[in-house]
């Protein structure tokens, strides 16, 4: 970069050589052509060096330093003549010294609204059904309360208010006008004394009232500072400040844009900040519209993001609650799949669209939830009675691997244990071949019956369960927590005790586990 840098600014003084060169030609021709020589007529004649008031120290971000004039400047540029050789080059800002930038984009007028505001404590309300209020409370007698907000009083009624934040940090001009703030800044400070003022002046720039800032800046330069580089810095900060206060207007409407921002009002304060160039056509402030509306737009999408990340888990919730309750297992387990994403996408976009900003499209609500950020996993669950629905195979995915057989040895109640569990694993497993040669039909008709008489919540629980499951929308956790089912204890199959006639040898049975219907396990995911 240094080395680009390097040539480019060597090279200032070769557009100069090139027309001297054209010069040169056309003077040799004009000559060669006259009726006679012209001794006294020079060939041709240099551009003068800058003038010695006009010169000063350039110095560029990579070090370099030259010595020259500003001959022109734009909100992007500046076209610099160098002393030593009267090249001229144009040069972006971004070239320049941070510090010597800022200070010439100031000398210029090419200032921002970025300033230091003045804050006030005050309480954020919190309100029902949402929403806040921020203010200063003046009073709360009564059945409302009176707030100081935007330089208005505004009455609320304490039913609507659900929490009151105390201690909140609030822009001053948030709460007060402007008038009110500098007469009580006025009120506060020693106009006869230099420093007072200028502490005055600094107070008056943090509300962005930027004519008495100037106005007082003069008044203390008035009296004398007795400090020179005070002095100084007061001079810059007079001329920085009687540049602002000519475009006033200017800066309060990029100001009422980004309060609009805070309100979550993100159109209209675009549509201020686009008429900007257009309205303001030579304001120096231009620029700082342009990178506003940029920001505004950051701001507006990221608004959006998250506004996105917390209500896709509600309507997540509510829609598979609804679906739930009206229709059968197999309409909702392809919903889940194929229809519920879809579903939640449109009534987010339908929100984002009322409370947040018209320019987002309905495609645009799949990028704001793929860009959220993930937080922790959420835990959710098909239940002791409902995890059979998903099949055994699917209800065991992602289960660890049982570790091998001991070889210790085992005493005669183990052996009995073992022996039990065996004659369980053999039921368990000519149940399973049994159900896969039972017709499609018969299950599909058990896993109905048993949907249509579960309750309400269970039926919701699991749908969710498995929409956050199997849609993709969420970054599932690859392995579940399978819960043993507390009636068999995981075996998938119980001991009926028989009674009446009892054969020699035998004091029991085995039956299929009413509960967990031979999957064995209580399936748990963890999704984001």
């Amino acid at each position: 970069m240094s080395q680009t840098k390097s040539l480019s600014f060597a090279a200032l003084a070769r557009p100069f050589v090139w027309t001297l060169g054209l010069a040169a030609l056309v003077l040799s021709v004009s000559h060669l052509g006259s009726a006679g020589p012209q001794e006294d007529a020079p060939l041709f004649r240099a551009p003068a060096p800058p003038a010695a008031s006009d010169v000063m120290m350039l110095r560029l971000r990579d070090g370099q330093i030259h010595w020259g004039a500003i001959e022109d400047h734009t909100p992007e540029m500046i076209d610099f003549v160098r002393l030593d050789t009267s090249g001229a080059v144009s040069l972006p800002w971004s070239l320049l010294d941070p510090a010597l930038a800022d200070e010439l984009r100031t000398k210029f007028g090419y200032v921002t609204i970025e300033v230091e505001e003045a804050l006030v404590e005050g309480e954020r309300l919190v309100l029902d059904g949402g929403g806040t209020v921020e203010g200063v409370i003046v009073s709360r007698e009564g059945d409302s309360y009176v707030i100081k907000t935007d330089g208005n009083l505004v009455t609320l009624p304490k039913i609507r208010v659900r929490n009151i934040e105390k201690g909140v940090q609030l822009n001053a001009l948030d709460v007060y006008s402007r008038d009110e703030i500098y007469g009580i800044y006025a009120a506060e400070a020693d106009l006869e004394s230099a420093p007072a003022l200028l502490d005055l002046a600094v107070k008056c720039e943090s509300i962005l009232d930027f004519a008495h800032a100037a106005e007082h800046y003069a008044a203390a330069i008035e009296l004398g500072l007795d400090d020179e580089d005070v002095a100084t810095k007061a001079q810059g900060a007079l001329a920085a400040a009687t540049i602002k206060a000519e475009n006033q207007e200017q800066l309060d409407l990029l100001r009422n844009a980004d309060q609009l921002r805070k309100r979550g009002r993100f159109d209209e304060a675009l549509g201020i900040l686009r008429a900007f160039p257009e309205q303001f056509e030579r304001s120096p402030l231009v620029e700082d519209a342009r990178k506003a509306e940029q920001k505004m737009m950051l701001a507006r999408d990221a608004a959006a993001t998250d506004y996105t990340r917390r209500r896709w888990l509600y309507w997540a919730q509510r829609l598979t609650r609804e679906k739930a309750r009206k229709a059968s297992f197999e309409e909702c387990r392809t919903w889940a799949v194929e229809g519920a994403s879809e579903d939640i996408q449109a009534k987010i976009h339908e929100e984002l669209v009322g409370k947040i900003s018209e320019e987002i499209a309905l495609e645009d609500v799949r990028t704001l939830w793929e860009a959220r950020r993930k937080r922790s996993y959420i835990a959710t669950t098909y239940g002791s009675a409902g995890t059979w629905l998903l099949g055994r195979d699917k209800a065991n995915e992602g289960a660890e691997e049982a570790d091998g057989a001991s070889n210790a040895p085992v005493s005669s109640r183990d052996a009995e244990r073992q022996a039990l569990e065996e004659r369980i694993k053999r039921y368990v497993e000519n149940q399973r071949i049994a159900q896969r040669s039972r017709p499609s039909e018969d299950a599909e008709d058990e896993r109905e019956t048993f949907w249509t008489n579960w309750s309400a919540s269970g039926r919701a629980q699991w749908l969710h369960s498995y929409y956050a499951e199997e849609s993709g929308d969420f970054d599932v956790r690859p392995r579940p927590y399978l819960r043993p089912c507390q009636n068999c204890a995981g075996k998938g199959a119980v001991e009926l005790l028989v009674t009446g006639t009892v054969l020699r040898g035998e004091s029991a049975s085995l039956g299929e586990c009413s509960l967990c219907r031979g999957v064995q396990v209580v399936r748990r995911v963890y999704f984001r």
